[in-house]
């Protein structure tokens, strides 16, 4: 799944720096929220597509090495 494909399936969570992408044996697609571990407030495994999270923080991209 591209990026784009992902943020359209998953919204928020899809680049979310809390969100762990699970895969079940079967083929389907988790996302795990990290959060709820600390905060009740979040869902385990929340309803797709997610467009607003008040927990929310954008994974930090890696730099691309300058030649």
């Amino acid at each position: 799944m591209d990026p784009e494909e992902a943020r359209a399936y998953a919204g928020l969570c899809a680049d979310c720096r809390f969100a762990r992408l699970n895969r079940s044996d079967r083929g389907a697609v988790f996302y795990q929220c990290g959060k709820s571990f600390e905060d009740s407030r979040f869902a385990k495994y929340p309803r797709l597509p997610v467009r607003a999270c008040p927990g929310y923080e954008q994974e930090a991209k890696a730099k691309s090495p300058t030649t």
